[in-house]
């Protein structure tokens, strides 16, 4: 039974491969007929209002911020993410972990009740940590994109162009995420949408902390006036003091980052290590009736204390 489910693995994961290889070479001849995701959409199809509403749907955008808390929280975290909803790609993927979590518990002598749970628990928890990193490593490209974005509009409001315009031109002048982010903005405005709302939402899309500077900078603005050229151009100034800071403070940690990453592979690194050289090491655990005691502790104490080395070298700031 287990040969055949290491087969299904094998040939399923050979199709993904086959899929994110093909999926990369296809990306690679789109992104040069069209800079971001929203104006690949918008060649060819004058239904400007349909590809809104279709990128909004494909995102799980919900901008109801009065319902169920963790609904919004998780709606929220799948649309800052960047992810596009994709069923037969999950249909695809969720099995091979199914698969690949069992063979690896069945490696180390797991009983199936506690395989089931433990698959349950990492179907649910890996689509949880993979929208976390895809979040951060998009608002990350977002805010190193911002203070050039800034530029373009402030060289572009100098010209004389009001600020939708504006706008416009960085939807169609800059690559994702920020290119297709404030092309929605764009479309918000156009359909009618007050520009502090429209402003909300994007804080809502994005995640991203620069950005709530300038909302509340052209909030200001609009309510008690002034130069809003010069408001953008120290806005941009304080944006890349932030990154630089944010530089520094990631080089310092450095060495702490990789100290923890070396402390939590370790005990498996030790434990493939022995298990080589004396394969019959660990034989008296799994023969004692107690691993999936020993081992349930085990993972416990090492999540702590990942946790614990993760606040250690990851600052808020």
């Amino acid at each position: 039974m287990e040969l055949m489910l290491v087969y299904a693995a094998v040939f399923i994961g050979g199709l993904i491969i086959f899929e994110r290889v093909t999926g990369t070479i296809a990306n690679h001849f789109r992104r040069s007929s069209a800079l971001n995701y929203r104006l690949k959409l918008l060649q060819g199809n004058e239904d400007g209002l349909g590809v809104f509403k279709g990128m909004v749907r494909e995102r799980a955008l919900d901008y109801d911020r009065g319902g169920i808390k963790p609904v919004v929280q998780l709606r929220r975290l799948f649309a800052q993410s960047g992810l596009k909803i994709n069923v037969l790609r999950l249909a695809i993927y969720a099995p091979v972990a199914a698969v690949l979590v069992w063979l690896l518990l069945s490696y180390f002598g797991v009983s199936a009740i506690p395989k089931i749970i433990l698959i349950v628990f990492f179907l649910v928890a890996l689509p949880f940590v993979y929208m976390m990193r895809a979040r951060a490593a998009r608002i990350r490209k977002f805010t190193a994109q911002l203070p050039g974005t800034l530029d373009v509009v402030t060289r572009s409001l100098s010209a004389g162009h009001p600020l939708p315009i504006s706008i416009s031109l960085v939807s169609r002048e800059l690559p994702d995420p920020i290119g297709t982010e404030f092309g929605m903005l764009s479309d918000e405005l156009t359909y009618g949408t007050d520009l502090n709302d429209a402003m909300l939402n994007m804080i809502e899309r994005v995640g991203a902390e620069d950005l709530k500077l300038l909302a509340i900078s052209m909030s200001v603005q609009r309510g008690t006036g002034g130069n809003f050229v010069e408001i953008l151009e120290n806005l941009a100034n304080v944006v890349r003091e932030r990154a630089i800071l944010r530089a520094k403070v990631r080089a310092l940690s450095s060495e702490g980052r990789i100290t923890a990453i070396i402390m939590s592979a370790f005990p498996f690194g030790l434990y493939l290590m022995i298990s080589t050289l004396v394969p019959t090491y660990f034989d008296p655990v799994w023969q004692s009736g107690y691993s999936n005691v020993i081992l349930s502790i085990a993972f416990t104490v090492m999540a702590i204390g990942n946790y614990i080395l993760y606040k250690l070298v990851n600052f808020e700031f």
